[in-house]
């Protein structure tokens, strides 16, 4: 029982790195300056309102974006909220 648990727990973590690589490409066209970049690594952190606060962006700015990244796989949505999908 704990070799098949080690093993799954291996192939969890050898198809997050696949994922973390496969996701460069994509990070790099959407992240393309500092506000977008802070964004992305608070979101799942800080609520919406001090990401708008601390970036700028509109509410609706944020959704859109966050929408856009989830497709891209860059977000995963949690509920009613986005978070980073490697947290």
């Amino acid at each position: 029982m704990a070799d098949e648990l080690d093993t799954l727990l291996r192939i969890e973590s050898l198809m997050k790195s696949i994922l973390r690589v496969s996701l460069v490409e994509a990070m790099n066209k959407l992240l393309t300056d500092d506000k977008l970049h802070d964004l992305y690594w608070n979101t799942g952190k800080l609520r919406r309102e001090d990401l708008e606060k601390s970036t700028g962006f509109s509410a609706g700015k944020i959704s859109g974006l966050w929408s856009q990244w989830e497709q891209a796989g860059l977000l995963v949505k949690s509920g009613k909220s986005f978070k980073r999908p490697f947290e």
